[in-house]
């Protein structure tokens, strides 16, 4: 009660106070991209002029990835992809450097400057000059060549009558001393290289009997083979061989040559004054007695 004799009431208000607590858990949400890496370098290359080369990479990141390839620093149009090849080659390509830029969102990645060398293109050989026909008398040599073009090395085989001759590897070659049995015989070169062959046309070798006489009885060589007949050109015994065998009336025919006869010969067969022994040169050749 109050002074003027009136009741008043207070309200208390008690207020309860509860305590919260907040729990915050992941929430997932783009993960952030991881730039790119170049895991396989492009290598350098040689090719033929002609050929064509080809460049790839292997990078890892974030896809999309995208790929730029360059050639000596310039971007190359199109060259978009995770390998490049080159248009045709020429010698003039050679020298240039490549190289790729990878990239993403995330920034980019250069991989190393790799080159390509380019090597001239190899020339198959030609024959500019094929072997020519010989003419020799029996006893001499006969000397064929040939001229090729094409990329070095070039190498060489002769064949004579179709048969490979042994040793003849070179853009020459001189034959043994002719025998009447190598006239006709056809001469050719095979000339090749790495990038194919090609076989001259014939050349015919001509073995001349010269001044030879049909009356030749014996033949004899100065590389002649007393084994031998003596009754032919391609079959003559030495000097003393056929000397040996001859008799009266006989006509021994020299094959062209430088014989050793020592100091003093002596017939070991004589002839009669009406059958003489004689002895002659055979063939154009020239005949030495030493």
């Amino acid at each position: 009660m109050n002074r003027w004799g009136k009741i008043s009431f207070v309200l208390l208000l008690a207020l309860a106070v509860t305590g919260c607590s907040a729990v915050v858990s992941h929430v997932d949400g783009p993960a952030a991209p991881i730039a790119p890496t170049i895991t396989t370098q492009p290598v350098s290359l040689t090719v033929t002029a002609g050929q064509t080369a080809i460049f790839t990479v292997v990078a890892s990141g974030t896809a999309p990835l995208g790929y730029q390839w360059r050639k000596n620093g310039t971007n190359i149009a199109g060259a978009t992809s995770a390998s490049y090849t080159t248009p045709a080659t020429t010698t003039s390509d050679s020298g240039s450097t490549f190289d790729v830029v990878v990239s993403n969102s995330a920034g980019s990645a250069t991989s190393a400057s790799v080159k390509l060398t380019v090597n001239g293109a190899t020339a198959a050989p030609s024959i500019t000059t094929p072997p020519t026909s010989q003419t020799v008398s029996v006893g001499q040599t006969a000397s064929f060549s040939v001229t090729a073009s094409g990329t070095a090395p070039l190498s060489y085989q002769w064949s004579k009558d179709g048969t490979a001759i042994s040793g003849a590897t070179s853009s020459s070659y001189t034959t043994p001393a002719a025998t009447a049995s190598d006239n006709g015989a056809l001469f050719t070169v095979v000339v090749s290289n790495s990038a194919g062959s090609v076989a001259s046309s014939a050349a015919t070798l001509t073995v001349s009997g010269g001044t030879t006489a049909s009356d030749c009885t014996l033949f004899a060589s100065a590389s002649g083979n007393d084994g031998n007949s003596g009754t032919s050109s391609s079959a003559p015994k030495t000097f003393a061989g056929a000397a040996s065998a001859s008799q009266p009336g006989s006509v021994v025919c020299l094959l062209a040559g430088t014989y050793n006869m020592g100091s003093t010969f002596f017939a070991p067969t004589s002839g009669t004054p009406s059958s003489w022994i004689v002895y002659k040169s055979y063939g154009n050749g020239a005949v030495n007695l030493v």
